[in-house]
């Protein structure tokens, strides 16, 4: 570890203890991975919510997904998680213009991304077996490398994972929860 508790003028670096160095010190710091935290937005049930979910996941994925197809892919998912979530939050009430009932995120990393859509219906996810407007989760199970849903007393999560392409997860890497929807008690 280095400290430089003295600081050395520029150019006419001293030899010792606190010499400044001859590279710059945080250089080294460049290839050590970065910090990975989830991104996460608050959305609206209009029709908007999902073009603004898309703009939203295509930012957040560009500096970790280069495969321009891999960065479709993941944007159609990204659709059809926020499409179902606004449904499901319809079907509990009916919102206001200013209510944002909705939390899409993701995590993306080299090796995956995680997106994640959080709507207010807590009540068990029921997926339509064949859809008429879309193929719904058959879409995102096409790309899903993992797919499930966590629960509480007010709302429900369903999170999905999709990997780069080539890449296997390794045991451990992503811990998927064995959650279920709240109990009726």
């Amino acid at each position: 570890m280095m400290t430089f508790d003295i600081p050395q003028p520029a150019g006419n670096p001293q030899i010792g203890r606190h010499a400044a160095p001859a590279a710059d010190p945080l250089g080294v710091l460049a290839s050590a991975p970065a910090v990975v935290r989830p991104s996460w937005i608050a959305l609206g049930v209009s029709r908007t919510s999902v073009a603004k979910a898309r703009r939203f996941a295509a930012e957040v994925i560009r500096d970790h997904v280069t495969d321009p197809d891999h960065a479709d892919s993941i944007v159609l998912v990204v659709s059809e998680l926020v499409t179902n979530a606004r449904r499901a939050a319809t079907e509990v009430r009916r919102w206001e213009p200013h209510d944002l009932p909705l939390r899409f995120g993701l995590l993306a990393t080299d090796r995956y991304v995680h997106l994640y859509v959080t709507d207010p219906d807590p009540r068990p996810f029921q997926p339509n077996p064949a859809p008429t407007n879309g193929w719904g989760l058959g879409i995102v199970d096409t790309y899903a490398a993992a797919r499930w849903v966590t629960y509480t007393d007010t709302d429900k999560t369903v999170h999905v994972l999709i990997t780069a392409p080539g890449v296997t997860l390794l045991p451990g890497e992503v811990d998927v929860p064995e959650t279920g929807p709240p109990s009726s008690a």
